[in-house]
């Protein structure tokens, strides 16, 4: 029997901007992200949710450029998501909250700090290329949230879901759930078409039609087969974590008579507890597939209530919602992005994850008093604005004293805070370190005011950029993540009017201490203080707990590694901190080998003396600083270091030993493995599980001569300097005829030898 499926129907009828409230209980929240390789649909799949909630009356498209999350011009033009966007989306009773992230590993940070405020995210997979190398990348940094998969593109020639799912065990390291699976009709050419799927939760076909017309149908003969293997799977897979699963199946030792509410009650428990992840199929440039995956999210990704905060304080869920430091009307909130809005200024979104935050009142950041006005709710570049916002959310507050990483106190009862709620800080958001750098200067003395305010706000906007000028040259470098970031962050200064003239791209050098180091300083007026300076442990859970951590950028963090009991009779515990950090930040501007920016380094401060007539604490920002750079006279202390990547470069087999002998000799690359040996010994038990694990043939690839690997390419896994890979692309092609791709992302930065220092030092580089 074929019916009409009501709740798969587009959910509202009425124009954007005047959908239904959504829910503001937590349990009834979901923060979410869309993570992905570039081009595998993300920003498609995100335009047919706001279609599909009511939140916009037509479909955008990235071919277009007239996407809702995709606003920004460089975006526009260049079809790829650039930095994330924060939409609000009702469903289902339900509000969802969620963040489009870009894909292209120049953009990195912009995925890390998004990752910093989700409870739960979305892994796009492009069904014809199946688990890709920044897929790789994204799902390890988000490791410990609980996801789904949807596997996108299934209507595309080459597409292969069980190819795909077979991937995505074996490369990433995780079991997988079968939610629905591809359903496809056969043409009268034998070919076939990709035109729903098959739910194997609640046993039925959803048919997709030309416009929003989806039914249901009950399953029958292939179909009916198909699903009841794919049963099978699910209820042995749940059955490891699940008891009541198992008690169920044997009182009938039918699976397809275990109830569907059991099942996603179980799906839901496996997913939380990352056992494993639900797996979704559909095609969101032909509209199939988004309703089930949003229902999904609301089915088995976690609320705010299930995901603790990361705070430095004692962190206690109550009935409704978490509370912190034991304080029912302490607001506690993360400042995760800055943008500048042309018309409305400065806006900063931020996750709150305690209390109630008010339009209109005073906050606390860093120990100083903020005065707030509006506060939004965003619907891409639309805002909404509202009174406060709840515990479990995200929103905006428009203030241009906030900087990314912030952490935003507020007493719904009180104006001043005590010591205690004073010290409460959010884990800091951690910005990766910038790789490439290129000079800037402005077009005439007159447009160096222009070009500075620009820069200001680029920075505000994204910490991954960083500004150096050299004290003796004058000269500004701009410095990234990437080619592309430096591209776009020059189109975004034109955008901001500054007149400027561009130098060519290097690669960022840095430095670092080789091992602890201490220096004692003392004042006239009987102040004193010893600061250490050693290298960052690279696991930062090997730190001291309970301390003052300040991340000042380049993996370089502040810590005070003393119990101030005795400072506050004198002056303020944040004050004073914040008098040594800004000491302290000057000490790591340039090293004393070449002059480059200090990187890896761990600053602390042993103890300090404050006399008890001390009543400012400026005069401790010159006696840290003289301490600070008593250890950077001895050069023999320190090295530099260069930006290393990791670099795959998929190549066919005749052209292996030329490409390995580049990489080895020109590029003074390092071979880390070829081919099968790339997922380690640590996902061998994967490979077996994928393996083992049911999957439905996949009449797609059929008719196709395709292997695992493309035309029978290898990967050849290499760690090579940055520097070497300037300008590979052309030689790549030279040395394969165009045959060979590669992809390469930040690994890390690393200590040069003695030989290698003598060449950078011949390089014409100036800082």
């Amino acid at each position: 029997m074929t019916v009409s499926w009501s709740r798969f129907v587009r959910q509202f009828s009425t124009t954007a901007g005047r959908m239904a409230p959504p829910a503001t209980v937590p349990s009834k929240i979901r923060n979410i992200g869309i993570i992905a390789h570039i081009d595998a649909g993300k920003t498609t799949t995100t335009e047919r949710i706001l279609y599909y909630a009511g939140i916009t009356s037509r479909i955008g498209n990235v071919d277009q450029g007239d996407t809702v999350t995709d606003y920004l011009p460089q975006e526009r033009a260049r079809g790829i998501t650039i930095q994330s966007a924060a939409i609000t989306v009702p469903w289902n009773k339900h509000r969802i909250n969620l963040i489009d992230t870009p894909g292209h590993a120049d953009f990195s940070f912009e995925v890390i700090r998004s990752l910093k405020v989700l409870d739960g995210a979305v892994t796009i997979l492009d069904a014809v290329a199946g688990v890709e190398a920044q897929t790789e990348k994204v799902w390890n940094q988000s490791k410990t949230i609980p996801k789904l998969f949807f596997v996108n593109k299934m209507d595309r020639e080459g597409a292969g879901f069980s190819r795909t799912v077979k991937e995505i065990v074996s490369k990433l390291g995780t079991r997988v759930l079968l939610c629905n699976v591809p359903y496809f009709h056969e043409l009268p050419n034998r070919d076939r078409k990709f035109a729903g799927v098959l739910d194997i939760v609640d046993k039925k076909l959803l048919e997709w039609s030309e416009g929003d017309k989806i039914t249901v149908k009950e399953l029958e003969g292939e179909t009916l087969e198909e699903v009841a293997r794919c049963r099978e799977s699910l209820v042995e897979t749940l059955g490891e974590i699940d008891e009541e699963v198992v008690d169920c199946f044997l009182e009938t030792e039918d699976y397809m008579e275990v109830p569907a509410d059991l099942l996603r009650r179980a799906i839901r428990k496996s997913t939380l507890e990352n056992f494993a992840v639900p797996v979704f199929c559909g095609a969101s440039f032909r509209n199939i597939g988004v309703q089930p995956l949003m229902d999904a999210v609301n089915y088995y990704l976690p609320s705010p209530l299930e995901r603790q905060p990361e705070v430095n304080s004692a962190v206690e869920l109550k009935e409704k919602g978490y509370v912190i430091n034991n304080n029912d009307k302490l607001a506690v909130a993360l400042a995760f992005k800055v943008i500048t809005d042309p018309i409305r200024g400065v806006m900063v979104f931020i996750r709150v994850y305690s209390g109630r935050l008010q339009s209109n009142s005073t906050i606390y950041v860093n120990g100083e008093q903020v005065r707030i006005g509006k506060l939004l709710v965003m619907h891409a570049n639309v805002p909404e604005e509202v009174s406060e916002i709840q515990a479990g959310n995200i929103g905006v507050i428009v203030s241009d004293k906030l900087k990314t990483g912030d952490t935003i106190l507020f007493h719904t009862q009180k104006k001043k805070l005590s010591n205690k709620d004073l010290s409460v800080v959010a884990n800091p958001i951690v910005v990766p370190p910038p790789v490439f750098s290129i000079s800037l200067e402005p077009k005439t003395s007159g447009d160096k005011r222009s070009m500075d305010d620009a820069l200001s706000i680029l920075l505000r906007e994204d910490p991954s950029l960083k500004v150096t000028i050299d004290e003796e040259s004058g000269q500004t470098l701009l410095s990234g993540m990437g080619e592309l970031h430096l591209e776009i962050a020059r189109d975004r200064l034109k955008d901001l009017k500054a007149k400027i003239e561009l130098g060519k791209v290097m690669v960022s050098y840095k430095e670092t201490i080789l091992s602890k180091k201490t220096a004692t300083r003392e004042s006239a007026d009987g102040a004193k203080i010893t600061v250490s300076m050693q290298p960052n442990p690279t696991d930062m859970r090997l730190l001291p707990k309970r301390k003052t951590y300040v991340d000042l950028s380049d993996n370089n963090f502040f810590m005070v590694d003393y119990e101030p009991k005795t400072w506050e009779k004198v002056l303020p515990y944040q004050t004073i901190v914040n008098a040594l950090i800004s000491g302290s930040i000057s000490s790591i501007q340039r090293g004393p080998v070449m002059k480059f920016p200090l990187n890896s380094v761990l600053i602390g401060i042993e103890s300090i003396e404050i006399p008890d007539d001390m009543n400012s604490a400026a005069p401790l920002i010159p006696l840290i600083r003289q301490a600070f750079f008593d250890i950077l006279r001895d050069e023999s202390a320190f090295n530099v270091m260069e930006p290393v990547m990791n670099v795959t470069v998929e190549v066919s087999p005749e052209d292996m030993g030329s490409v390995i002998q580049d990489l080895t000799s020109a590029r003074k690359g390092v071979i880390s493995s070829i081919d099968e040996e790339t997922n380690g010994e640590d996902l061998a038990q994967f490979r077996d599980i994928s393996e083992s694990q049911y999957l439905p043939y996949d009449p797609t690839l059929e008719f196709l001569k395709m292997r695992d690997n493309f035309n029978g390419n290898q990967a050849i896994n290499a760690i090579v300097p940055l520097k070497e890979m300037i300008g590979y692309l052309p030689k790549l092609r030279a040395l394969t005829q165009g045959r060979a791709t590669f992809h390469m992302e930040f690994k890390g930065m690393q200590q040069v030898t003695s030989d290698r220092l003598q060449e950078i030092m011949q390089e014409e580089y100036s800082y």
